[in-house]
């Protein structure tokens, strides 16, 4: 019989947890995929929402819960080998934003740290890649809209001990989802 590896056992609490709470209200869960890339040997699951509420709302920011493995985890799971000091699978989560000042670009990220540190309590690592779509026929400066992924990386791997803590990084996206929504609608109405 088939062993699932420790990324199946935590992607099916993972992706069940999060599609409680679309069954909820809570969310509305926009996209998911489940990929195994066969020229790096990696696997990754990626489910992406957004507040319930914000259906109707263009400027909606949306989460993504990434869950990564690598080669030298799973071989070492299904080897029953020490190739790696800890098997598991890392685990990110991505907020993105569309911004529509370029000029506040600097304010708002710190803003936006300040947010996700209060809920978070400086434990993941924060990062913010901000980008702008420039067409090739038309290149409009300042750009009307800008990007802003958030990155939340906790820089560890999680295994099956870990399965108990999934409800709560799920209720910690939820929540960061509902302040930075908030701080984003205040930001376009001055």
């Amino acid at each position: 019989m088939f062993h699932p590896l420790v990324f199946d056992n935590i992607r099916v609490v993972l992706e069940g947890a999060v599609y409680d709470r679309d069954f909820e209200g809570a969310i509305t869960i926009t996209n998911r995929s489940d990929v195994m890339d066969m020229a790096t040997f990696h696997r990754q699951f990626q489910i992406q929402f957004k507040l319930a509420d914000q259906h109707d709302h263009t400027a909606a920011v949306r989460a993504e819960m990434q869950l990564r493995t690598q080669l030298a985890d799973i071989a070492a799971e299904q080897l029953e080998q020490p190739l790696t000091d800890h098997i598991g699978c890392t685990i990110c989560i991505h907020f993105y934003l569309q911004m529509e000042n370029y000029r506040d670009v600097p304010a708002e990220a710190r803003e936006i740290t300040s947010i996700l540190n209060d809920i978070w309590g400086q434990r993941p690592y924060i990062t913010q890649k901000v980008s702008a779509k420039l067409e090739e026929h038309r290149i409009d400066w300042p750009p009307k809209q800008i990007t802003n992924q958030v990155t939340l990386d906790f820089h560890r791997k999680i295994d099956e001990g870990n399965i108990d803590d999934l409800n709560e990084l799920i209720d910690y996206t939820v929540q960061s989802l509902q302040k930075l929504q908030l701080y984003m609608d205040q930001q376009a109405k001055r």
